[in-house]
Order: structure tokens, then C-alpha cells, then sequence
């Protein structure tokens, strides 16, 4: 029989929180399989880390408690679904939101729908009032909040550069731990900087992302978006 892999993390505080959520000291490639969510990056925007995760199965459809406002909420401009997220890969191609580093001269790529919306809004309209009509998860939705396991985490660092590239690197390193989360049916990405996209197929039974002010080196993985159910991507 193989022996199977234990698994490393690359960031100590996301390893000690997975050991806390699970209760186990050594965690193996079978126990991330248990972890059905997570939402990990600098989610208030103030160098700080923090993350969440349940081994409980969210909701379907999922409206996580978010701060990206109307984005989220059905009857607005709900999570992109269904064939628009594969007109929105598309569209991500052909119309790249992309900025460069003007110190470095490196060329980054965020997701954002927003002008995809006035491409496609009457559509989604009349299709989104079919899809979450009588839909009501608001209990369900509390029920699965009581799961999750918050942590924030900060370095202790009083160097100002110093703690700038901290983060920086931990922003990069991140990438490599969420690869270790195979069993994610949520995932909602804050602020940090990924290389691709191509950690999704770690995932297979992913169903929603959500994407907030990340930067990407390359778009490559971003068809692997389209098995999803849901997608919200947005900028601040």
C-alpha cells in the first residue's frame, strides 16, 4: 500500500489553522479533502492576513457575507452563472484588466466584470429573475457562518520595507498553500498576487469563486473557470 503524503505548508499560520480547524498535529493529502471552504488574503486591505474555513459544505447557492456590495446580492448584479461565465472568460481574453508596476515594470492582470455587465445586463436580467426566484438560504446561510473558523495573522515586523516584502512574499507563497486545499467548494480570494490560475484544477469539485482585488501574472487556467457555478470577481 502507498504510504500516503504528508502534507507542508509553505506558511506556518495557514498550517496551524488547518491543524486547529481538523484538531490534528500531522495533516495528510486525505484531510484537506474534508475542507469544503476557504476565504484567505488581505481582506480588510491593511497588510494584514486573515482567513476562514469550515469542513462544513456551504450553501447552494452561496452569498457568502461579503464586503463587495451589490455584486453579491440576487436581484442586482447577482455571481456571474451558467453560460455568462463562459461569455465572461471571453471577454477576460479579449479585454484584459491589466496594470504595470511602474517600479518594476512588471505587467499584472485583475478580474472585474464591471463593464461586462452593461455588455450583457438586460440578458442576465431576465435570466438571473428565473434562476434565484424563490430561493431563500438566508437560514442556511447562518447555520453554515457558525462552522467557519476565523484567524487573522500579522508579522511582527517594525521595519516598514522590511515588512512590505514579508508581505509581498507571503502574498506569492499563498498560492502554493491553496494548491494543498482539494477538497474546496468555496474559495474566495482578497487582495494578494497569484501567478495563474491554474491552482483551480487542485480543485476539482470547486463551485464558487470569488476573486477581490488580486493581481495575476498570467491568465493561463482561466477556461477552468467554466465548470464553475458561480463566479464574483470585483475590484475595490
Amino acid at each position: 500500500m502507498k504510504e500516503e503524503k504528508k502534507i507542508e505548508f509553505t506558511q506556518k499560520w495557514i498550517g496551524d489553522a488547518v491543524k486547529k480547524l481538523l484538531q490534528k498535529e500531522d495533516i495528510y493529502e486525505s484531510d484537506m479533502e474534508r475542507i469544503k471552504y476557504l476565504r484567505i488574503g488581505d481582506c480588510d486591505f491593511a497588510y494584514e492576513y486573515s482567513l476562514e474555513m469550515s469542513t462544513a459544505a456551504p450553501p447552494e447557492p452561496y452569498f457568502g457575507d461579503t464586503c463587495c456590495g451589490d455584486e453579491w446580492e440576487p436581484g442586482v448584479y447577482g455571481p456571474l452563472t451558467g453560460r455568462f461565465i463562459r461569455l465572461y472568460i471571453d471577454y477576460a481574453k479579449e479585454n484584459p484588466f491589466d496594470s504595470i508596476d511602474p517600479e518594476t515594470g512588471e505587467r499584472t492582470f485583475q478580474l472585474s466584470d464591471f463593464k461586462f455587465w452593461h455588455q450583457y445586463e438586460e440578458e442576465y436580467k431576465e435570466t438571473e429573475e428565473d434562476e434565484w426566484e424563490d430561493i431563500d438560504i438566508e437560514k442556511e446561510q447562518k447555520d453554515f457562518e457558525k462552522t467557519i473558523l476565523y484567524e487573522r495573522y500579522r508579522e511582527n515586523i517594525s521595519d516598514e520595507d522590511a515588512y512590505d516584502e514579508w508581505f509581498r512574499r507571503t502574498g506569492w507563497a499563498i498560492q502554493q498553500d491553496i494548491r494543498l486545499f482539494s477538497g474546496l467548494e468555496v474559495l474566495r480570494l482578497y487582495g494578494a498576487k497569484y501567478q495563474d490560475l491554474t491552482f483551480l484544477r487542485a480543485m476539482p469539485l470547486l463551485r464558487v469563486l470569488e476573486v477581490v482585488e488580486t493581481d495575476f501574472v498570467s491568465l493561463e487556467g482561466i477556461d477552468d473557470l467554466a465548470r464553475l457555478k458561480q463566479l464574483c470577481c470585483w475590484l475595490d
